[in-house]
């Protein structure tokens, strides 16, 4: 029973995320919204949407529902030409005995491209969230962005900061959202943006955010350039996570169940990046 969700919403905030492919639609891909303002949900919701109860519908159930294939849809929640995206490498990688985390291979690439592979096509423009090595990280041709007050001080002040240099940096473009991606995660759905952006539209949300099979994915989030000011609030007491900052917006949780190999697998160590060399295919979707 989900108590902390607003059943109300239901009807019109359910969404199921078909992730297409040359095959067809993933028959795991599936995925719920729960709008919420609790931060205590965010502890049940894994629980939660694995019943089949209250907040999860069926791919049969769902398109029966909306009459249309909804992934051609998701494409339309927000405009492309509105969202910017940060790719959050800012962390000391301590478990990777302090090297730069991000640019350590995976099938002889740097684990950000990979990213960056995925992300780029998602958003109008992809900047790094990079603290130390600059200079490492400009053979990406993208513009970093480093922490606003102090280094190293958590991913929120890398929202934070990438918020800032969209919102300083465009004079009048159009970018009003901001998605978020994580530089050690090399895995994730192409069109993940697009699902962030049916979940904040359908919800009038301020932030919505991943939970891939009952694990909360904060770095995979997309949020309004208008709680900027909040986020720094937020900071300044001593919040330096997003997680924690959720259950204070109005915040809505995607659950995909997508149980593609590889999909938000977070590489630290020297271990996980031999783990994800065999669990992520060399050729992926």
């Amino acid at each position: 029973m989900v108590s902390d969700c607003s059943i109300s919403y239901l009807g019109k905030l359910l969404i199921f995320g078909l992730f297409k492919t040359s095959t067809g639609y993933r028959q795991a891909a599936k995925c719920a919204i729960f709008p919420h303002r609790n931060a205590r949900f965010n502890e049940r919701i894994g629980a939660a949407s694995q019943s089949s109860g209250h907040g999860i519908l069926r791919r049969d159930r769902v398109r029966a529902l909306l009459g249309w294939q909804w992934a051609d849809r998701l494409k339309m929640a927000i405009e492309k030409s509105q969202i910017g995206g940060v790719i959050l490498a800012g962390g000391r990688a301590s478990r990777m005995n302090y090297r730069d985390k991000a640019l350590q291979p995976l099938h002889g690439v740097p684990l950000l491209a990979h990213v960056i592979d995925r992300a780029g096509p998602q958003v109008e423009q992809l900047v790094l969230s990079v603290n130390h090595n600059a200079e490492n990280y400009t053979q990406f041709a993208l513009p970093i962005v480093g922490d606003q007050t102090r280094d190293y001080a958590g991913p929120l002040l890398g929202i934070y900061s990438a918020m800032r240099w969209f919102a300083e940096q465009q004079q009048g473009e159009r970018i009003e959202y901001l998605a978020c991606f994580a530089a050690d995660v090399p895995r994730f759905p192409r069109q993940v943006v697009a699902l962030l952006s049916a979940a904040l539209v359908g919800a009038a949300a301020e932030v919505s955010y991943v939970q891939h099979r009952g694990q909360i994915q904060p770095l995979f989030s997309l949020w309004r350039l208008s709680v900027l000011e909040r986020i720094g609030s937020a900071i300044e007491s001593g919040i330096v996570g997003p997680k924690l900052l959720f259950g204070d917006l109005h915040s809505v949780v995607v659950c995909d169940e997508d149980e593609t190999p590889g999909y938000y697998f977070n590489i630290n160590s020297k271990a996980e990046l031999a783990t994800a060399s065999a669990l992520i295919p060399k050729t992926s979707d």
